[in-house]
């Protein structure tokens, strides 16, 4: 080897990385300074396969980038980690400059971030997020949306361009949900240049040890992914069991001087940063970019005309990955033809944008879930008093604030001024989303009550009335929608052509809808008049 670095020490740290034998191999003889083409005659393997090999070790020990300059930096790794474990003063004397050569050639730890080679626009993000972390010397910053909407993309694009700020710079995704004790465990085994450390054991020690570390050196850290440690399935921004000591980190770090930053990336904002909100604490949110959104069609060689660009953000909002999945299906099913695709669809929600949606649906609490299916029956906004009275079970005004505030943390819900008074919308895609998704159920439950001609396995058709209708505010240029009513009757048909026809399905839902004609509405809600209104819808 060209490196004065044991083969044994090599082997030791490659095997704590998950190293093969076989990748071991291979990257012994680059390192040798051994060309491709010859390890591959040597080994009687093809160049590809040599290349998957070290490709597959640049990964394990978190290389990224193209080129020869991975193998240049593999082999410092190693000679610094060599180094470390020598005790060696530093490659000339000196520990401590050891430790700043390792600052000035070696501080970022990109985990498993993205590459961002590809990046459009976002400038007056950028310049807001550069202005607040360098300049404003902010302690946290939140950069908050919904799954798709380029927040991931945008922490690395930002994190490279002020990492010559800082002394380290460290990106890591909580999507694994590491326990807050062993995460900060890591990170100080980081700071601590990669030596052993004594590790508190306790976790508040820890998380002063983290505190000391950030006043000595002038830190970025970046948290992606961080809604996986809050708790699914009840009000947003309340952490799991057993993960309460990242609220611990955030308050301490939020409250306690030092010229570090902590840069928080989630679809869900966590519920004590409004308490910590000022000048050193503060949240952005990714605009709607048309901007991003042409470039992102241009990249697949589309030109979409003004208004149909217009058409298209009117739909998907700022979700980036829902453009790059339209544009892509524009190009392999539309010949290329922007309008021909907007005239054959409407929204158009591809498999994949339809399981990030699931899963930030089934984050909501089972009240949000009720305000959401609320929204998508009016299919314009409503405001609160309207809410009040549609909800069969009467919650305080103070419980439906508090779900109103939540879909506002989960950036699902926005909120408006419209006539005076305030009113509440979803984004785009939530609304088609939720509208399927309650479609789907409000079938499934009239089938139900087909085979056992009773309402005992009803739900929403008892919760929601589906045929209200909100006005559309004046100048509104939405496209039109189908009614829920209507879309119920479409699926409905389709089942019952297949199976029995119309009329003994009609006839038993008229049986049940005539057997609650003496029910009150709190015994069976909106059901029978909700029955009544299929039958009336599939009879036309």
């Amino acid at each position: 080897m060209t490196t004065p670095i044991p083969q044994n020490f090599v082997q030791t740290i490659a095997k704590q990385r998950g190293v093969t034998d076989a990748e071991l191999e291979t990257v012994f003889m680059a390192l040798d300074g051994q060309s491709t083409a010859t390890i591959a005659t040597k080994l009687g393997i093809s160049d590809i396969a040599v290349r998957k090999r070290l490709g597959e070790v640049y990964k394990k020990f978190q290389i990224g980038g193209n080129g020869p300059g991975k193998l240049s930096e593999l082999r410092h790794q190693l000679l610094f980690s060599y180094h470390i474990d020598q005790g060696t003063s530093d490659f000339s004397g000196g520990k401590g400059s050891l430790l700043k050569m390792a600052i000035g050639h070696r501080q970022e730890d990109w985990g498993q971030a993205p590459d961002v080679s590809v990046f459009y626009g976002r400038t007056e993000e950028l310049t807001t997020l550069k202005q607040w972390i360098v300049s404003d010397n902010c302690r946290l910053v939140a950069l908050l949306g919904l799954a798709g909407s380029g927040k991931t993309t945008l922490s690395v694009q930002l994190a490279k361009q002020v990492q010559n700020e800082f002394d380290f710079v460290i990106w890591r995704s909580l999507r694994s949900t590491p326990a807050p004790s062993d995460f900060l465990g890591s990170l100080i085994q980081l700071f601590s240049n990669q030596q052993k450390p004594d590790v508190p054991i306790d976790l508040n020690s820890k998380i002063s040890r983290l505190v000391e570390y950030l006043r000595k050196h002038r830190c970025l850290v970046i948290l992606d992914d961080f809604e996986a440690v809050l708790r699914p399935e009840e009000l947003a921004g309340h952490y799991r069991e057993g993960y309460e000591g990242y609220r611990d980190l955030i308050v301490r770090l939020c409250e306690v001087n030092h010229n570090s930053c902590l840069l928080l990336v989630s679809s869900e904002e966590p519920t004590e940063l409004a308490l910590l909100a000022g000048e050193k604490v503060r949240s952005l949110k990714p605009a709607i970019s048309e901007e991003i959104a042409r470039e992102i069609f241009q990249e697949k060689g589309l030109l979409p005309q003004a208004q149909e660009l217009e058409i298209l953000l009117s739909r998907y909002g700022g979700n980036l990955l829902a453009l790059k999945i339209v544009a892509t299906t524009i190009n392999e099913f539309f010949e290329g033809n922007v309008l021909k695709f907007l005239e054959a669809t409407a929204l158009f929600i591809e498999e994949h944008i339809s399981n990030l949606l699931a899963q930030q649906f089934d984050r909501m609490s089972s009240s949000e879930q009720e305000i959401a299916y609320w929204i998508a029956i009016a299919q314009n906004p409503v405001s609160l008093a309207t809410l009040r009275e549609l909800m069969l079970v009467n919650s305080s005004l103070s419980d439906l604030l508090k779900n109103l505030d939540s879909l506002g943390r989960r950036s699902l819900i926005d909120k408006i001024s419209e006539g005076g008074e305030t009113v509440f919308m979803l984004q785009p895609l939530i609304v088609q989303y939720v509208t399927d998704r309650l479609v789907d159920q409000i079938r499934a439950e009239v089938l139900e009550t087909v085979k056992t001609q009773g309402i005992e396995r009803m739900r929403l058709l008892k919760t929601h009335k589906l045929s209200i209708k909100i006005a559309k505010k004046k100048g509104n240029k939405g496209e039109p929608i189908s009614s829920i009513l209507e879309l119920v009757k479409n699926r409905l048909q389709v089942v019952l052509a297949k199976t029995t026809g119309f009329e003994k399905p009609l006839n038993i839902l008229t049986e049940v809808a005539s057997d609650l004609e003496d029910k009150s509405i709190l015994e069976v809600g909106y059901a029978r008049e909700n029955l009544a209104q299929i039958i009336s819808e599939i009879q036309c």
